[in-house]
């Protein structure tokens, strides 16, 4: 307990000095151009004490902006303080020692020593003490806190408290509140015009979201949110393995439940791409092929097969990559010869798909360059199996025999699927994956003189009308291979609604013009086949999918493209996905990152692909 000269307790007289400094208060803006030392001299100059002991400024001293002294409404006459300029919270240049109720002290009125220059920092950060030089030393702690630093100060403890009740991990910033009074006008509509997708959150609407709450029953609200945002799972119920419904396949990383939440329609687009390069640079802007006019949406699927395809292979994979943007990922991609085979994926469901596989053939073994044989890549998307083919058949009018037997050796060569097994596994791989799609160069050619297939092509508009029939595709020879059956057993095709895809003069929209003179021909087609019921289900397993697995969309051709002799063909379709089972080997979120590295910079910095190196095709 300190004491006065006459034995005095001063503790009421100090709670009474620092109550008035906690009730009143007076906010000032921070001054920058004036110093200290500037003030306090400005003070003394400025005021001068009067009889009673009372500070007055003077008439002829300039007159700042006056402020209502923070002590003046509860310290009698006998009490003074130091001018506050308006721009700047200056600490007193002199301070008084003393009480009022005690009058053999030291009064308040009397003048102190002067705070020193050193000291004059630490009294703005935080407490100062000051000695009387008497025996019995004894010190006055005061702070002064801006109010800038009082509302950081709340602020502060708020935001403890508000990790305390968010779960751990939960980025505070993320939620879009704030108490009363306490950030400025700008933070808070700097917090207003930021803006957060709560799609997740069921039953809540977004304006009501945006609102700021205002009360602490708002944080509670939030809280709550966000422990549906992150679906979190009590412990206890963990414990009790009680909060699963229903089977542990619905519930699993491929059942029903996380399928409905990742597909809500069970299905997915898949886009078919075929084209014959002939050796050539791809054009510098493939958008006319990969995402066509007639596609409204990108599709979650992307196969692109490609014959006579140039030997700088990852630069066609990122020339891909860079036109479809960073939505879509590489999966896996396999080539032999001149042959190429690239499937992208949304990005987001790789980790629902297994581990990717891929088997070629080539139907002339002997030859130093491949260019004719098949390439396939197949997966699971949750519990749809899928097998990818683009192949190059043998030439010529008169080969059909000889293209129908490359069709039976790849048909049989293929040995997918590897790493899931299956119940049982058919020598056919087209019967071992519930969809199959087949594109390529197939070589079926028409059986019309040129000059009759020239003259009908001149004098058809194309897109063909659905409703009427096609002028020359009876004497397709595809057509009557799919019709006989005695190659594609199971396999359909779209209607064709546009003119044939070869020969062209490269660089033109002309037929071929050479001394060989070839005849117009649907080389370029795209088939698909897919299984009514699932591999190793029987017909009253609940997980068995609708009848109709797979449907064309669209099936165009790309007129547009002319560095080929070859047109491209693409074509969209509807395929239905089932639920699987956790015992697929999954594919980890695994793909070409390199691909998708650099299209993205390409993508960014506007560049086209760099040159390659021309293939020579034999």
């Amino acid at each position: 307990m300190e004491k006065t000269a006459n034995g005095q307790s001063s503790r009421g007289n100090r709670k009474t000095f620092l109550g008035i400094i906690a009730r009143k208060s007076t906010r000032v803006e921070p001054q920058n151009d004036v110093t200290a030392e500037e003030d306090v001299q400005e003070a003394r100059n400025a005021e001068s004490v009067d009889a009673n002991g009372i500070r007055k400024r003077s008439s002829d001293a300039k007159s700042p902006k006056k402020l209502a002294n923070r002590f003046s409404d509860h310290i009698s006459s006998g009490i003074c303080c130091s001018t506050v300029d308006s721009r700047a919270l200056t600490p007193p240049g002199l301070v008084r020692r003393g009480s009022r109720s005690t009058p053999n002290s030291p009064t308040i009125g009397g003048l102190a020593e002067e705070v020193p220059k050193k000291r004059y920092s630490k009294m703005l950060e935080g407490s100062y003490s000051l000695d009387d030089g008497s025996s019995s030393s004894r010190q006055l702690n005061q702070t002064f806190t801006p109010p800038e630093r009082q509302s950081i100060a709340v602020s502060a403890c708020r935001s403890r408290l508000r990790k305390k009740l968010f779960p751990p991990g939960m980025d505070i910033e993320q939620i879009n509140m704030s108490a009363p009074n306490i950030a400025s006008n700008e933070a808070s509509e700097h917090r207003k015009s930021r803006s957060y997708s709560y799609d997740t959150l069921p039953g809540v609407s977004g304006n009501a979201l945006q609102q700021r709450p205002t009360s602490a029953d708002s944080l509670a609200r939030n809280t709550l949110m966000a422990a549906q945002v992150l679906n979190l799972i009590p412990t206890e119920k963990a414990r009790e393995k009680n909060y699963l419904h229903g089977k542990l396949s619905y519930n699993s990383l491929l059942g029903g439940h996380e399928l409905e939440k990742v597909l809500p329609s069970r299905e997915v687009k898949i886009f078919v791409g075929t084209w014959n390069m002939n050796g050539q640079n791809p054009p510098k802007q493939m958008n006319d092929f990969v995402l066509p006019v007639g596609m409204d949406h990108v599709p979650d699927i992307i196969s692109i097969g490609t014959q006579e395809s140039c030997s700088e292979r990852f630069e066609w994979e990122v020339t891909l990559q860079e036109t479809l943007g960073p939505s879509h990922i590489l999966l896996h991609s396999a080539s032999l010869g001149t042959l190429h085979l690239a499937i992208f994926i949304r990005r987001d469901l790789i980790w629902f798909c297994s581990l990717p596989e891929d088997d070629s053939l080539s139907v002339r073994p002997g030859t130093a360059f491949r260019t004719k044989g098949a390439v396939a890549i197949s997966f699971c998307l949750f519990g749809t199996s899928m097998l990818f083919v683009t192949s190059h058949l043998t030439a010529h009018q008169a080969k059909v025999k000889e293209r129908v037997q490359d069709i039976k050796r790849i048909i049989h060569a293929l040995d997918l699927p590897r790493n899931y097994v299956i119940r049982h596994k058919n020598k056919d791989v087209t019967h071992n994956f519930d969809s199959v799609y087949w594109c390529g160069d197939l070589n079926f050619r028409l059986g019309e003189p040129r000059e009759k297939l020239l003259e009908w092509i001149e004098n058809t508009q194309f897109p063909l009308p659905a409703h009427l029939p096609h002028g020359y595709l009876h004497t397709d020879q595809l057509t009557s291979v799919l019709s006989d059956g005695a190659a594609f057993k199971g396999f359909k095709e779209a209607k064709i609604t546009f003119p044939p895809t070869y020969k062209y003069d490269p660089g033109t929209q002309q037929f071929d013009t050479s001394s060989k003179q070839r005849a117009p021909a649907y080389t370029d087609r795209i088939l698909f086949k897919y299984r009514s019921a699932p591999l190793g289900l029987r017909r009253g397993s609940s997980l068995l999918p609708m009848q109709s697995t797979v449907e064309c969309l669209a099936y165009d051709s790309v007129p547009s493209i002319v560095t080929s002799d070859h047109k491209p063909v693409w074509a969209l379709f509807r395929n239905a996905i089932r639920p699987g089972l956790d015992s697929m080997p999954l594919a980890a979120g695994l793909f070409n990152r390199d691909v998708y590295i650099e299209g993205m910079q390409r993508r960014l910095n506007n560049k086209n692909s760099s040159s390659s190196v021309v293939c020579s095709i034999q």
